[in-house]
């Protein structure tokens, strides 16, 4: 029963590989995708606004951002990181049953938080 063995250096074991490989590669280019698939009218109807505009507005919470800005020395342009930032927290505000959203303190980029309301 020699057939059993697990030979290295056999075809069968290439194969395997290779799949492993394969399904490695096509999970990383998804996960990495993710980045780039934030659909930017998804939930457009959920505006900033200032704190003197939802002074009459109930506060619902706040929720903490955060998107890829970079990897090492490569960084994303500015602007492209804080609208990544503001669909996501758009994303959140609907999660919570808000309609707006105003903008807080931004540790480093890639990172912001957001006060969620919700206005007549």
């Amino acid at each position: 029963m020699t057939h059993w063995k697990l030979n290295r250096t056999s075809a069968h074991f290439k194969v395997r590989r290779g799949r492993w490989l394969g399904a490695w590669a096509l999970l990383a280019v998804c996960g990495l995708s993710a980045c780039s698939a934030l659909n930017p009218r998804q939930h457009e109807d959920i505006r900033l606004a200032t704190e003197v505009e939802v002074f009459p507005c109930r506060h619902l919470g706040s929720t903490a951002v955060t998107v890829w800005a970079g990897v090492g020395p490569v960084a994303r342009v500015s602007e492209a990181v804080e609208e990544n930032l503001l669909i996501e927290a758009r994303r959140q505000a609907f999660r919570l049953g808000g309609n707006a959203l105003v903008s807080g303190a931004s540790p480093q980029l890639g990172q912001r938080t957001f006060e969620v309301y919700r206005c007549p």
